[in-house]
């Protein structure tokens, strides 16, 4: 499936390439979570951040998109 990823600051060049300067199309496995998006996207884990998911504040463990 396709997610949008938006970087802000520090995070824009973990950013993948053919997007804008803030956000970019993602494809990820179904089932995926927000850290296997982190860990595609190879952005440390000791560097702070805010993860949101459709504008909710959310952890690593949290699946990117809901559905079925």
């Amino acid at each position: 499936m396709e997610i949008e990823v938006r970087l802000f600051a520090t995070l824009q060049e973990y950013l993948p390439k053919g997007g804008s300067k803030y956000s970019s199309k993602l494809r990820v496995e179904r089932g995926n979570m927000v850290g296997d998006v982190l860990n595609k996207l190879k952005i440390p884990k000791k560097i702070p951040k805010l993860l949101f998911v459709n504008g909710k504040q959310v952890n690593e463990n949290f699946p990117p998109v809901g559905g079925g």
